[in-house]
């Protein structure tokens, strides 16, 4: 038992015999700039510059600057948040406890090395696989290889599998598998990741991208078909509108933007010492519809006293038992006993039951009787409402531990009579009350999941004045059959003495019509962690939590949340707003080429001329907009919301377009000239929908507004040529006022039109 001493350990680190084959805190710089670099519309947009460039005409290959631009940003705020999240991980990382050199020490999972004695207890995971050394009474949650959620009891020469939790006990393990070598390596690595949960907004996002990517290739190929051998373009006029017509229907600034806006996010909640283990985690959290957390360590600061003990039989020597019961500190309730009752070993202990979430209460076998101490609900048929006594003290929320007397049978305590109460006050955090106010007012319904008698979290709820207090359940009054379950989990706020499975089961029903977030940090929250859309776990709780939450609170403060949820409500609200104004480009490029093909007629747009609608229109305006506060509380609907603006505009510039190929078809004129009228006119209603984004105008938002405008009509007039803009006729003049005084018309009815049909067939994406 005195494990290895320090000439063992570097024999084994200089032979690969240590656990960090596979240590990944977080993506490679050169991961990062490969996937940044080597993406699908990336590739397209470097084919599209070589066509451009067989054209001779190079300045229509501007819009690969700003791609180039665009990923280099990207790369950067990436690789900015990498080195950040980087330190506050490994400052936080999971620690085990190891044996060497006859004492204890805390390593870092990845540099245990084979034949290391590890000291594992309550909530710690099995990263490796172990043989119990020394130690009984171990209980081991393996569903992650068996998918039985029952605890598993252990015992010396019991091997204990590496992704498998340590439910309650203590043992020393000796390590006899690392990396690759472990037990049903790959199964184990398959059946415990974390779940990938792919926001809607991320879902919204990709199936436009995937509709797009779909569309790209055949559109440019008719299209260079169309100009090229049927409208008897030159080769280069060909490829500068099948470039145009392409380039148009990327949103390569939405995917940037996207991708800056939640990398911001997480680097300022860095900062505030909260991991965001997931990139979309910030997201999800702003999606929030129902909030369920533990009452132990969220509402209460994890810190506990006793305050009182109640004697129902003067005969038994409560202090002396309990005393004699205490083994280990594990938890913040074994500190509190602890240090009220004098920890001692005057009876001889034959055997003992440690506790465990699930069964709710500890057992030790002496000589002299058996012992149970938890629950009274899990003891006894009784009820706490069935003693009158305890009411003071429920009333004021304390916890209360009952101890019985009985039989000890396998691992079960039968026939206790209860010989005493222990009164547990659980301390509040004092910002719990602000806390809980501000998820009442942003509509985030809160649902108190816990271990404790459910009367005892009523009145501590009722004591920070929050309504609902008096809704409230216990676990062994939950229906079992699930469609029930579903049809009362609204119904109630506090859910009191509920196993682990109940947690879960709860948290999926939730999860039936709303988004779920789970605040959890001991073992008996790890399944509903994984269960829900969104898991918070709290750094000072077990690793085996950490490791399935999105989110890790550092320094373990409830109080942070409201922060984290205005941060990713900031993203989503700011990216559900900017989105349109880039897919107005892609509505309308897609149009415009397939009337193109129709028609045979050249392409309306110079790849030029795109970019420079893009920059000042779109570009600039939605980088200035993606970073504002918006905290309003995320509601369903992304596409529907989205194409409200950009489709009745994209239609409108579709149109114009069409209205300006007829009159030079009709009157014969050359529609080169015309292009001013196209460009100006298109060039309007992108800052006409800017305008409607930035409505309420505040004074930043009209100062980006005048700004934008100013420079993109400056732009038009200054660099003509470089845009192979013709001088407009005191005709192509008119003719642009009127398409800018209709277009505000058509804008008005082509949206009223699109609301009758979403509210006909009902939009929910």
């Amino acid at each position: 038992m005195d494990g290895l001493n320090r000439q063992d350990v570097e024999y084994r680190i200089s032979n690969g015999l240590v656990n960090n084959k596979n240590v990944k805190h977080s993506r490679s710089i050169k991961t990062i700039v490969l996937s940044n670099t080597i993406t699908l519309f990336n590739i397209i947009n470097v084919v599209l510059f070589i066509l451009v460039l067989t054209t001779g005409q190079f300045v229509n290959a501007t819009f690969l600057g700003v791609i180039i631009i665009n990923t280099l940003i990207s790369i950067y705020q990436e690789i900015k948040a990498k080195k950040i999240i980087d330190g506050l991980t490994i400052a936080n990382s999971d620690k085990v406890t190891v044996v060497r050199e006859g004492k204890k020490e805390q390593i870092n999972t990845w540099d245990i090395v084979i034949d290391d004695i590890l000291c594992l207890t309550v909530g710690d995971d099995i990263c490796v696989d172990a043989v119990i050394v020394k130690g009984n009474n171990c209980e081991v949650d393996e569903s992650v290889i068996t998918g039985e959620s029952d605890a598993i009891t252990k015992k010396v020469g019991d091997k204990l599998i590496s992704g498998t939790v340590i439910t309650s006990g203590e043992v020393y393990a000796k390590v006899i598998s690392i990396n690759e070598d472990t037990y049903a390596s790959n199964l184990v690595k398959e059946a415990a990741t974390i779940k990938e949960n792919t926001s809607y907004l991320k879902k919204s996002i990709n199936s436009i991208l995937k509709v797009v990517t779909v569309l790209i290739v055949p559109t440019a190929v008719l299209l260079f078909i169309s100009q090229y051998f049927y409208n008897k373009n030159s080769y280069s006029e060909a490829i500068l509108g099948a470039v145009a017509g392409v380039n148009g229907m990327i949103p390569e600034g939405l995917m940037l933007l996207t991708s800056i806006a939640l990398t911001v996010g997480v680097i300022k909640m860095a900062k505030k010492k909260v991991i965001i283990q997931k990139l979309n985690g910030i997201e999800l959290l702003a999606c929030v519809d129902v909030l369920c957390l533990d009452k132990t360590g969220t509402i209460t600061d994890g810190t506990m006293e006793v305050v009182d003990v109640l004697k129902l039989n003067e005969k038994y020597d409560v202090n002396k038992i309990v005393g004699n019961m205490l083994d280990k500190d594990i938890n913040a309730t074994d500190k509190a006993l602890s240090k009220y009752f004098n920890k001692n070993s005057d009876y001889e202990v034959i055997k003992r039951v440690p506790f465990s979430s699930a069964r709710k209460y500890s057992a030790v076998s002496f000589k002299e009787g058996d012992y149970g101490l938890g629950a009274l609900e899990y003891l006894t048929d009784k009820k706490i409402e069935d003693y009158p006594e305890l009411v003071k003290y429920t009333n004021k929320g304390y916890r209360i531990l009952t101890l019985t007397k009985g039989k000890l049978e396998v691992n079960k305590i039968v026939d206790s009579k209860v010989i005493a109460f222990i009164i547990i006050k659980d301390n509040v955090r004092k910002n719990a009350k602000e806390t809980l106010e501000y998820f009442k007012s942003q509509d985030v319904s809160l649902k108190i999941i816990s271990g404790d008698n459910p009367l005892t979290v009523s009145n501590i709820v009722k004591y920070l004045d929050f309504d609902g207090y008096d809704k409230y359940i216990s676990g062994k009054d939950l229906p079992e059959d699930y469609d029930k379950l579903k049809s009362i989990v609204n119904e109630y706020m506090i859910f009191g003495r509920v196993t682990p499975e109940q947690k879960k089961m709860i948290v999926k029903a939730l999860k039936e019509d709303k988004t779920v977030g789970m605040i959890g940090d001991g073992v008996n929250d790890i399944l509903a962690l994984k269960e829900s859309d969104c898991g918070i776990a709290l750094a000072n709780g077990v690793s085996a939590a950490r490791n399935v939450a999105e989110v890790v609170l550092t320094d373990a403060d409830f109080g942070i949340l409201p922060d984290i949820v205005n941060e990713g409500r900031r993203v989503v609200n700011n990216i559900e707003r900017v989105s349109s104004m880039y897919l107005i480009k892609t509505i309308y490029s897609f149009i415009l080429s397939i009337l193109s093909i129709i028609l045979a007629h050249e392409y309306p747009f110079y790849p030029v001329q795109l970019s420079l609608i893009g920059a000042f229109c779109v570009g600039i305006p939605s980088f200035f907009l993606a970073l504002e506060p918006n905290y309003t509380k995320v509601k369903k609907g992304f596409i529907v919301k989205v194409f409200r603006n950009a489709l009745p505009a994209g239609l409108c510039v579709f149109m114009n377009i069409f209205f300006i190929i007829m009159i030079s078809n009709i009157f014969k004129v050359d529609f080169d000239s015309l292009r001013f009228v196209v460009v100006g006119a298109t060039g309007y209603l992108n800052l006409y929908l800017l305008y409607k984004i930035c409505s309420p105008l505040t004074l930043i938002r009209k100062i980006l507004l005048v700004a934008c405008s100013i420079s993109f009509v400056l732009s038009m007039i200054l660099f003509r040529e470089f845009l192979l803009l013709s001088i407009p006729s005191v005709w192509g003049i008119i003719l642009m006022i009127l398409l800018i005084l209709a277009d505000n018309y058509l804008v008005w009815l082509f949206t009223l039109i699109y609301d009758f049909i979403v509210k006909l067939f009902g939009g929910k994406k």
